[in-house]
Formats: C-alpha cells, sequence, structure tokens
C-alpha cells in the first residue's frame, strides 16, 4: 500500500541541446530546421560555383590559338562570368528572401495561429520572444551575405588580373554595387527590421510577407535611385582632352554632357531628345570648339558611398525595430 502511495519518479530532464541553445532560441531553430538548411545549401553551392568556376578557368591557360585550349578558355570564362553574376544577384535579393521570412513564418504566423501564447506562458516575455527570433535571423543571414560578399570580391579581384575577364562589369552597377560591401549587411538587417514590423502590426502571414518584401524592395530601388548624389562627385571641363576614364580606370559618370556658349549645360541625353544635328553635341564640332563636363564618381569614393548609405539603413532599420518593440508592447502589455 505505502508502494502505490509513493509519488511516480520525476522525469529525466531534456538533454541539452548540442548547439548550446536553450528557451525560445532552441524553440525556434526546432521550428525552422527546413528554412535553415536550405539556406546552408544554398550558400555551400553559391560559393562553390564560384570556385569551381574559377579553378576550371585557371586550368584552362592563356589562349594561344584558336583550337581546342582556345574554345576551352572561353567556355571557362563564360562560366566564371556566370557564377559571379549569380553570387551578385544571390546577395542582392537575400535581403528580400530575408524579409519574407521573418515577416512570415517567423513571426506573423505565430501571432495568426496563436503559438506565441505556448511560449509566454513559460515564462518568456513579449520583448524576449521577438528580440530572440530578430537576433537568430539577423545573425545567421548576416553571415551568408559576409560569405557572399567577401566570395564576390575575392572573384573580382581575380577577374581583374585575368585578360580573358578583362571588361569586368563596374563596381556600381546595381547589381554589383551593394554586394561589394557593407551595404548588403545594412539591407538585411534593414529587411529583418521591417519583416518584424509589418508582422506585428499586420498579424497575417501572407500579407506580413508580402507587405515587408514590397517594403524592403521599395527602400532598396530608392537608395539606388538617390547613390549617386550620396556623396559629391567630382567635375571636370574642357575640351575634347578632358576624360575622367584618366583620372580612373572605372569612373561611374553620373552626368556627361558640353557646355553651352552662355555657360549652361546640355546633357548628352537632352542632345538626343533634340536630335545630334540640331544641338551643341554634333559630332562633327565635339572634337574642337565645344567644351565638355563630366560629373563622375572616381574608385576612390567607394568606400565614402558605402558608409554614408550603409549608416542611413542601418538608422532606418533601427527605427523599425523600435517601432515593432513598441507596437508589440502595446497589444501584449
Amino acid at each position: 500500500m505505502s508502494a502505490l502511495l509513493e509519488r511516480p519518479p520525476a522525469p529525466a530532464p531534456a538533454p541539452p541541446a548540442r548547439t548550446g541553445l536553450r528557451g525560445p532560441a532552441w524553440v525556434a531553430v526546432r521550428q525552422h530546421r527546413p528554412a535553415l538548411w536550405t539556406a546552408l545549401l544554398l550558400a555551400v553551392l553559391s560559393v562553390g560555383c564560384v570556385v569551381a568556376a574559377r579553378v576550371w578557368l585557371g586550368s584552362a591557360g592563356a589562349v594561344v590559338s584558336c583550337g581546342e585550349g582556345c574554345e576551352r578558355s572561353t567556355a571557362a570564362s563564360g562560366w566564371f562570368r556566370w557564377a559571379e553574376n549569380y553570387v551578385g544577384g544571390a546577395t542582392v535579393l537575400l535581403a528580400l528572401l530575408v524579409a519574407a521570412f521573418t515577416a512570415g513564418p517567423l513571426i506573423a504566423r505565430e501571432l495568426q495561429t496563436g503559438m506565441y501564447r505556448l511560449a509566454w506562458t513559460q515564462s518568456v516575455s513579449p520583448a524576449r520572444w521577438l528580440a530572440v527570433r530578430l537576433v537568430g535571423v539577423a545573425a545567421i543571414a548576416t553571415a551568408g551575405a559576409v560569405l557572399l560578399a567577401a566570395t564576390f570580391r575575392w572573384s573580382r579581384a581575380r577577374s581583374q588580373e585575368d585578360p580573358l575577364l578583362s571588361m569586368a562589369r563596374s563596381w556600381s552597377d546595381r547589381e554589383v554595387y551593394p554586394a561589394l560591401g557593407v551595404t548588403a549587411v545594412g539591407y538585411i538587417l534593414l529587411a529583418v527590421a521591417v519583416g518584424a514590423l509589418a508582422a506585428v502590426i499586420l498579424r497575417r502571414t501572407l500579407l506580413a510577407t508580402a507587405v515587408g518584401v514590397a517594403a524592403t524592395g521599395g527602400v532598396s530601388l530608392f537608395f539606388a535611385w538617390v547613390r549617386p548624389y550620396l556623396w559629391p562627385v567630382v567635375e571636370a571641363e574642357g575640351g575634347a582632352e578632358v576624360n575622367p576614364f584618366t583620372a580612373s580606370s572605372d569612373p561611374w559618370i553620373v552626368r556627361e554632357g558640353v557646355v553651352l556658349a552662355d555657360g549652361s549645360r546640355m546633357t548628352y541625353q537632352q542632345c538626343l531628345d533634340t536630335g545630334f544635328s540640331k544641338s551643341p553635341c554634333e559630332p562633327g564640332t565635339t572634337r574642337t570648339a565645344v567644351t565638355h563636363f563630366y560629373e563622375y564618381h572616381p574608385e576612390s569614393h567607394f568606400w565614402p558611398l558605402q558608409l554614408v548609405e550603409t549608416g542611413m539603413v542601418l538608422a532606418l532599420a533601427a527605427a523599425c525595430v523600435f517601432a515593432a518593440f513598441k507596437v508589440l508592447g502595446r497589444r501584449h502589455a
């Protein structure tokens, strides 16, 4: 009888996770393991494509004839260009994927289905619940962006040294510029912040995902439009001998055209709109008496432009994070 009244033995505590994560962080990782494995696979494939293409290009050797070796080198350079463009585009699009994941599956779905209540009843405050998710996705996505950006910079440095790839894409291209520096990390953090704000406000998975992606893409397009004006341009004016390519090997030309007799300026686009035969840009006169002007960014402006844009993006991300915590606190005080 006494044996029947004895308390049953307490269940053995669950073994600690091998990753060292506990509490809401461990739960979040367990919930989204397929997404984490998919992200890891894509990162490995992206880096592997560039490295494999570079190894192939190095083994192809220099083009000395139009025989088999020439064809091999041409194919290798084409694959390397494709892999480089793929990594650059993946780095730019990564922010949109992060915004979609943060706004939808990570936060809004739990708010919509009510799964968050289970975590909040386990001595986890709403602020901690949200902070764990934001820190986790920001850390993982930032690591991926840094890896892709480092691979992209390495591939471009290699391509500049190879005569087969002397016509590499300019550093100012929209698909290239964010992937070459810290701007990629800034947009990752902005995507996390915008996705979180959209999720806590809308609380609907599909709607929050759409709004988060649209807002992140809109901010990215806006900065791509105003990017040339974030740092003062270098101006050059003179005769036909004036050329920005003499001062920089790869200048980013913002505006170019001719200076009129009254001191005003007409861009080449305006010349095209009015017709070259009726404008001062007529090819027969541009090489002699016409004064040309150029407004451009030399390659030395790359890091100032990157730092200014990244600072503005991070300030916007911080404001979105602050607003997300405020909205969550007011609705679940």
